[in-house]
């Protein structure tokens, strides 16, 4: 399967399938794990984007983008329904609510991020290096929330690209893909 970046240059890739449940994808940095979610997500036009074609997707990138003068209240509940709340007091954010992103930590941006994510109820969750900024203890209460979400959410393929071995060794996902 090839993702066509531009003019010269694509990504080839072997035949994968992605399914229900949770798959890592993990390998060393520059081989196209992010560009593979990003194709996944429709930002390219390519084979892995038909594979979803009419499925509502949610990214999480590796980088979050808030707007700077919304508040996180404000920013989540224009974009998905109040679910988000439920997550984001599991991830131990609802003092944070009205706060601007630049008075939040780079990890509270995350889990921030992950809230809207996981509320988007999208047939795809799409998630790139989702515990990068977070300690051992919020790591920890991610992967149990995404061992509880998939079990919940049967009929959803969570994605998940990542270096980070508690993850991996979290022994939470269904299919592993090594690039």
């Amino acid at each position: 399967m090839e993702v066509q970046l531009d003019l010269n240059f694509s990504i080839t890739y072997p035949e994968v399938s992605f399914p229900e449940g949770l798959t890592l994808i993990t390998g060393p940095s520059g081989v196209g794990k992010t560009t593979l979610l990003r194709a996944l997500h429709g930002d390219y036009d390519s084979a892995f984007a038909r594979m979803v074609q009419k499925q509502k997707t949610a990214l999480m990138p590796q980088q979050q983008k808030w707007v700077s003068y919304m508040t996180m209240r404000e920013q989540l509940s224009m974009t998905v329904d109040d679910m988000w709340e439920t997550y984001a007091k599991r991830l131990g954010l609802q003092e944070h609510f009205n706060k601007l992103p630049s008075q939040l930590s780079i990890g509270q941006q995350q889990r921030f991020w992950l809230t809207w994510v996981l509320a988007e109820e999208a047939q795809w969750v799409l998630l790139d290096e989702p515990t990068s900024a977070l300690d051992d203890d919020w790591a920890s209460i991610v992967i149990d929330l995404f061992d509880e979400y998939q079990k919940n959410k049967v009929h959803t393929k969570m994605v998940i690209v990542t270096h980070d071995m508690r993850l991996i060794q979290g022994k939470i996902h269904n299919h592993h893909i090594a690039l």
